[in-house]
């Protein structure tokens, strides 16, 4: 009892700061979530989520990017299966991409950012202020020049991830967000996490602000279409307790096993050799601190993601520490304070409890 107290006072000064984050209108609200030896030594909510909305455990917050996380852990668990290898290569499921130096990229390539395909659609605001279907979104994967030769550099993309989503479910014969579900959610009883997002849990949903098409019907992140459309790089939305769960199934606390120790141990470990200016990925996951600048403090075993919509995770393996960040200022509406938000947290969190 002595130890958690000492760690809740601990922790206090992260809190009050996050806190100030809100009262200074950074953030409209924001929640905070670490683990410690598996067990849980906060859980701590500020601020509204959606106007009239206060931020609280059963709020579903748009993750961004950390949904690559789960695409990732999917595909992992296929590769387990014999449905799927990393060297796969991607024109030997779907045929049509190809040209352009397409038939070497890999699904090992798609997964660690080194495939050569841009991050996402130059008109990416007008395509989704047009309501257009996922496989419209993302056409211009099987279009567009590659940026370079698959696995020569590492440039961080969304449209990698959308084909991969599309490759599973090509080999598995089954939509990407069920497999989702029926090889990760419903086994490690992730019940507060969806992709997409069904209709009837819109009014849980934080409200981003700054995001693509904001104010318009095709918002990024809004939940008549952009959470609708379960993108593989930027569809899960979860509760925050939901997200900590999800982090500790990498860690020796797992409450359930999902994927092999080899398999952990083959996204969390560097898959692209030195790339420090792209990243240092192993598959889904960054290693040894972020590429926005937001892991001043975290060690090189460290692995993890953030999510532009204000969120980052976290598992710290020489601490044994976990911790979710969520939050709903976007990365658009004023990229040095976003980095400087996520860096505090991090770094604050890993000087209390280390």
């Amino acid at each position: 009892m002595e130890q958690a107290r000492m760690q809740q006072q601990a922790l206090g000064g992260v809190t009050e700061r996050i806190a100030r984050f809100i009262e200074a209108g950074e953030i409209s609200g924001a929640g905070l979530a670490v683990a410690l030896g598996g067990q849980i030594v906060l859980e701590w909510y500020g601020g509204e989520a959606a106007p009239g909305l206060p931020a609280g455990p059963d709020t579903l917050w748009p993750l961004a990017s950390i949904t690559k996380l789960y695409t990732a852990a999917t595909i992992m668990a296929l590769v387990e299966r014999g449905v799927l290898t990393l060297g796969t290569p991607v024109r030997a499921v779907l045929p049509e991409f190809d040209g352009d130096g397409r038939e070497a990229v890999t699904i090992r390539h798609l997964l660690t950012h080194t495939s050569g395909l841009l991050y996402e659609p130059e008109d990416m605001e007008t395509l989704l202020r047009q309501q257009l279907p996922l496989d419209e979104l993302v056409e211009a994967a099987f279009s567009e020049p590659l940026q370079f030769q698959p696995g020569t550099q590492v440039s961080y993309s969304d449209l990698g991830y959308a084909v991969a989503g599309l490759a599973a479910e090509e080999v598995a014969g089954r939509p990407f967000p069920a497999l989702v579900r029926e090889l990760l959610l419903e086994p490690a009883g992730l019940r507060e996490t969806y992709f997409p997002l069904p209709p009837d849990e819109a009014g849980r949903l934080a409200q981003v602000t700054g995001a693509l098409a904001e104010g318009t019907p095709g918002h990024m992140y809004g939940p008549g279409y952009g959470l609708r459309l379960a993108h593989p790089a930027w569809g899960v939305v979860a509760s925050l307790p939901d997200l900590l769960r999800f982090a500790l199934l990498f860690t020796p606390h797992a409450p359930v096993r999902i994927l092999s120790q080899a398999s952990i141990r083959t996204m969390t470990s560097n898959q692209v050799g030195l790339a420090a200016d792209g990243g240092i990925w192993g598959i889904g996951f960054e290693l040894a601190g972020g590429h926005f600048g937001e892991g001043d403090l975290l060690s090189p075993a460290s692995f993890g993601h953030s999510g532009a919509t204000g969120c980052t995770l976290w598992v710290e393996p020489e601490y044994d520490l976990v911790l979710a960040y969520v939050s709903n200022r976007h990365l658009n509406a004023g990229r040095e304070e976003f980095i400087r938000r996520l860096a505090t947290v991090v770094n604050m969190v890993l000087a209390a409890l280390t």
